[in-house]
């Protein structure tokens, strides 16, 4: 029995030796399984490290491509604008370069803003005055509309350029050529060439200094033709570039001249380009009023306010078409389904002349500076050669209006007025509103001007009062036409509905400034206009003495005296 059970012992002994043999070969498996995977973790970890340092590579690469890209573009054969609206504007035409090289197109650049003014006797600092590309007016706490006469111009400039060139990619049968193309695109740079200090406002000024109707031109266009004419003379490396690119010199600067001065000079055809009248529309279009020109400023200047606008200049030039009219000219055709995009662009435009151009305390500025133009324009003090002349004659010299931009206000004068305005514009100081009125047939701005002076007793205010008309964007609108066409194919052309004003847009008033930080004088001139409101039933109002409350200094009687024996000298 002991021999039986021992062998059964032995039997069941080397069974678990034989399982546990087993059960060794299988943990040396799983052992050589786990070393195989963490081998293969090792591999995918190296190839994760290899393809990360690879991306990294390709990255660095790209990089300093796009670094070796933009320098190119920044190199002297090219030039780049950051545009809000447009994105970058890459030019890189040698003749558009050359253009805008020249002293005549960079002067724009600095009818803008104001800065500090420096005077051997006095420092004014104007803290933060900004100028509207557009009505050229000062406008106070808004940075955006630091937009100069230079970036429209190159807004222009892109936009004329895509739009010509859009037309001549969709409709090949217009036969539009490159020299085309080019004389749209230079007449679009050029268009603001002839606009002196403070843009409109200087116009104002020169209404003023030639009341006659002698006015060295009656459109800032003619000024901006003459500084053209001025540019090519003076720069013969753009002369020589132009009888290079164009295709027959003298015919092509005719053109251009035409663009500069609008639609309607395509009738006299000095530029012979017959059959091709749409081209006359797109920099400056009398007929329509809806351009290159109104567009760029009206979506830039709608920007600043924070406006949102329906308007897409993209999709706009997309859907521009050009057709033969019954008299056989061929117009820009826009899309009838479109109608009221273009009617609200208009009324963006209104928007922009209430809230902006035209509100109470930008206007008040711009008679500030209009009346420091005017007192300055007393002495010669600009470089006319080898002679000094005043502000008003260098217009009658491109080579001496070239000199003239909104620095012209550093110019120093001992004039006790001017010294009284310029404070006014660093400390924020007013001169004195009284009110505005409505005028009607019988009384018109003169009467009510003429009214005003003989009815204030106190001292003759004949230099001191200002009456600003307001204007909406809608002057001449009754004469603005546009063809359209259907999506069946018919056409037609808007009349009266095209570029309709709003009911709120009429009537517009007059304001009524008194240049005089004497408040006594200022509540005088108030009373008369009240009178005048209550006796001849015209609508109306005074400002109130919160309006008033940090007017300009009261020049001293010894000043005073001085400056009205000037004004008889004169």
């Amino acid at each position: 029995k002991l021999s039986v059970a021992e062998k059964m012992m032995d039997q069941l002994q080397k069974e678990l030796k034989q399982k546990d043999q087993i059960m060794q070969q299988e943990q040396a498996s799983l052992a050589e399984s786990k070393r195989e995977i963490e081998l293969l973790q090792e591999k995918i970890t190296a190839m994760n490290l290899q393809q990360i340092e690879k991306d990294k590579q390709v990255q660095e690469k790209e990089e300093t491509l796009m670094l070796e890209i933009e320098n190119l573009t920044r190199s002297k054969d090219n030039l780049i604008f950051e545009d809000d609206i447009y994105g970058d504007i890459i030019i890189d035409n040698p003749l558009i370069l050359k253009i805008i090289k020249t002293h005549q197109f960079q002067r724009l650049k600095n009818i803008k803003k104001l800065g500090e003014l420096d005077s051997t006797s006095t420092k004014i600092k104007i803290l933060k005055f900004y100028m509207n590309v557009n009505v050229g007016y000062i406008f106070q706490n808004i940075q955006k509309s630091t937009y100069s006469r230079l970036q429209h111009s190159i807004g222009m400039y892109y936009l004329a350029g895509k739009y010509v060139k859009q037309l001549q990619r969709k409709q090949p049968d217009q036969d539009i050529t490159e020299s085309d193309v080019l004389c749209v695109q230079i007449a679009a740079l050029c268009y603001n060439l002839g606009h002196g200090p403070f843009s409109h406002i200087f116009g104002l000024f020169l209404k003023e200094v030639f009341p006659n109707g002698n006015k060295p031109w009656e459109k800032v266009s003619e000024a901006s033709v003459m500084m053209f004419d001025h540019m090519i003379e003076e720069n013969n490396e753009v002369k020589n570039l132009l009888e290079e690119f164009l295709d027959n010199y003298e015919e092509d600067i005719a053109f251009i001249k035409e663009l500069i001065h609008g639609t309607l000079a395509y009738k006299e055809k000095k530029g012979k380009r017959k059959g091709k009248e749409f081209l006359h529309e797109i920099v400056v279009n009398k007929t329509s009023g809806l351009d290159v020109c109104m567009i760029d400023y009206t979506i830039h200047d709608a920007a600043v306010l924070g406006m949102n606008i329906s308007f897409e200049w993209r999709a706009f030039l997309s859907k521009v078409v050009v057709m033969k009219c019954e008299n056989d000219e061929r117009h820009l055709f826009f899309p009838q389904d479109d109608f009221e995009t273009y009617n609200n662009l208009f009324r963006t435009r209104y928007t922009l002349h209430r809230e902006l151009y035209y509100l109470r305390k930008n206007r008040i500025v711009a008679v500030i500076i209009k009346r420091i133009l005017i007192k300055l324009n007393r002495k010669p003090i600009i470089r006319d050669g080898d002679r000094l002349v005043t502000i008003s004659e260098a217009t009658k010299s491109m080579s001496a209006f070239t000199q003239l931009d909104d620095s012209v206000l550093a110019s120093y004068d001992d004039d006790p007025e001017v010294q009284a305005l310029l404070n006014c514009l660093g400390s924020k100081k007013s001169i004195g509103q009284i009110g505005f009125i409505i005028q009607t047939s019988d009384w018109h701005k003169e009467r009510i001007r003429k009214h005003i002076i003989q009815n204030t007793k106190s001292c003759n205010i004949a230099d001191q009062l200002v009456i600003d008309p307001i204007k909406n964007g809608y002057e001449n609108h009754e004469s603005l036409t546009q063809y359209y066409y259907t999506s069946d194919g018919r056409t037609g052309q808007w009349t009266h509905e095209w570029a309709k004003p709003p009911p709120t847009a009429y009537p517009t008033p007059l304001r009524i400034f008194l240049v005089s930080g004497d408040i006594k004088l200022i509540h005088e001139v108030q009373q008369v206009l009240r009178e005048l409101q209550a006796n001849e039933r015209l609508n109306g109002e005074t400002y109130s003495d919160k309006d008033n409350h940090n007017l300009m200094r009261p020049l001293k009687t010894t000043e005073a005296k001085a400056l009205e024996a000037q004004d008889t000298d004169k």
